[in-house]
């Protein structure tokens, strides 16, 4: 199908504040934003991680954009990556109401730091954000970050490096001596989609590698049975070759795809 790109186009002054929109020719829903958040450890990456996915949604006739963030550092936290999403989603809604769009539903998409700041969004900014979320699907994603064995793969001369990016993340001082005192764990517990996770969340669809060093999987399993409790509809796809990349699984990267179709023809 068809399609208009605007490649790096600006919602802000930072020069991280960059967006890919695509719109088909011909959209299957005129209401519906599938939005791609890219991973890196919060630190690094870029948009164009994407660009296949967008390009792949977008020609089966939905409306895909991919973003930017500011990373984090001594200066920017998670919470000022969420204002991004912000920014970027009335942006976008712009450019899309320029074609005679209206777009009013949202799936939220992203890869490891991505789908953490995906999360963090769909299920702490409903009331502000400029698109309702409508569902959310998560490759690889940190769930609880309060918990020792978090990021577990990160160990000897790198260890003070993840407590330093934790630092960062969730703008408070974590070091491994520190980790469990009251003031780490409320920091690092305010950025945890888990503690988020109630009967008024959003469908949830989580994509996870077997043998990802990252993120063990009892948080997965414990994200994905606290979903069930509240009753949240919610889908899992095991990756059982993969590690935190989710590259061995051709055919579970399709199934992936499958239920983010899905989710876009239920609620777009």
């Amino acid at each position: 199908m068809n399609m208009t790109v605007f490649k790096d186009f600006s919602y802000g002054t930072h020069e991280r504040q960059k967006a890919d929109i695509y719109i088909p020719e011909k959209p299957v829903s005129q209401s519906g934003l599938i939005l791609f958040i890219h991973g890196g450890g919060w630190t690094e990456g870029d948009k164009s991680c994407h660009t296949s996915d967008a390009e792949f949604f977008s020609g089966l006739g939905y409306i895909c954009a991919a973003i930017n963030y500011r990373y984090v550092s001594k200066s920017i936290n998670v919470h000022h990556v969420l204002d991004d999403v912000t920014s970027s989603l009335n942006t976008i809604k712009q450019k899309c109401s320029e074609y005679g769009y209206n777009i009013n539903e949202l799936i939220l998409s992203g890869g490891s730091a991505g789908s953490h700041i995906a999360l963090l969004y769909a299920y702490t900014k409903k009331e502000v954000s400029p698109i309702k979320p409508s569902a959310v699907c998560c490759y690889c994603p940190p769930t609880d970050c309060t918990r020792e064995d978090f990021l577990m793969g990160i160990k000897g001369e790198f260890e003070s490096w993840k407590y330093g990016l934790l630092s960062q993340v969730c703008n408070a001082d974590i070091s491994k001596e520190t980790l469990n005192n009251e003031a780490s764990q409320k920091a690092l517990s305010e950025i945890s989609p888990i503690n988020y996770v109630d009967e008024n969340c959003i469908p949830t669809a989580i994509f996870y590698g077997k043998e990802d060093d990252l993120i063990p999987a009892k948080h997965i399993e414990d994200f994905e049975r606290k979903l069930a409790r509240n009753g949240i509809k919610h889908d899992f796809v095991l990756y059982k070759n993969s590690g935190h990349l989710l590259d061995k699984d051709p055919d579970a990267a399709i199934k992936a795809r499958k239920i983010i179709k899905q989710y876009a023809e239920l609620y777009f």
